[in-house]
């Protein structure tokens, strides 16, 4: 990988990591202005304690700016909350990753509407279906204006519709959420749909000779 020129190293990954949950990471700057913008370099990393991770690139699109609005938006707040997509909100998403110079809130461009988060500095979004608030726990720094965030989850919201009981034990309707993620090639998402069921196997249970 290290004889490769970058856009070749990431075509490499994004072609063959799929498929990817998105990240619509929203974020408010130190003037008020509310950011969304989504990242597939996302994933849960662990329960205790309950952690995101979202790999941030430097900012190559805009002319003048090095760093993407969401980490500098981070960074200065230590703050931010994440919106998981549904179909319905898709074309919102995708224009919200369209290359608006700092001043222009993807809220306002992509109509979307915002709401207050309980515990963080940070909107969240009406109609996600599901949302984390999350607080900066550490940033890896990979490059220049580039790296890793890490979020603790502090508050998670998903909507009533989605949640039900069974045999005394929390079930959560994931289907129902119809959630996209990203795949193979530019422009183009899977739906979480028709997944591929197998129990996990226990040892013991084997039945080797």
């Amino acid at each position: 990988m290290g004889t490769l020129d970058p856009a070749t190293r990431y075509k490499l990954l994004v072609n063959t990591i799929t498929p990817r949950p998105i990240a619509w990471v929203l974020s408010e700057d130190g003037e008020g202005r509310r950011n969304a913008a989504p990242y597939s370099f996302f994933n849960a990393m662990g329960g205790t304690p309950p952690l995101l991770a979202i790999g941030m690139s430097a900012d190559l699109q805009r002319e003048g700016v090095a760093e993407k609005d969401s980490l500098a938006n981070i960074r200065t707040k230590g703050e931010f909350a994440v919106a998981l997509v549904s179909e319905a909100q898709a074309e919102a998403m995708n224009l919200s990753a369209t290359d608006a110079p700092p001043e222009v809130s993807e809220f306002e461009l992509a109509g979307l509407e915002a709401t207050r988060a309980s515990r963080v500095a940070a909107p969240l979004l009406v109609g996600a279906p599901v949302q984390f608030e999350c607080r900066l726990w550490q940033f890896i720094e990979t490059g220049p204006n580039a790296g890793i965030v890490l979020g603790e989850v502090i508050v998670t919201h998903i909507e009533d519709r989605f949640l039900g009981e069974e045999d005394g034990r929390l079930r959560i309707d994931n289907p129902a959420m119809q959630l996209v993620g990203r795949t193979y090639g530019a422009g183009e998402y899977v739906r979480n749909a028709a997944p591929l069921h197998m129990d996990r196997l226990r040892f013991d249970k084997l039945g080797r000779d």
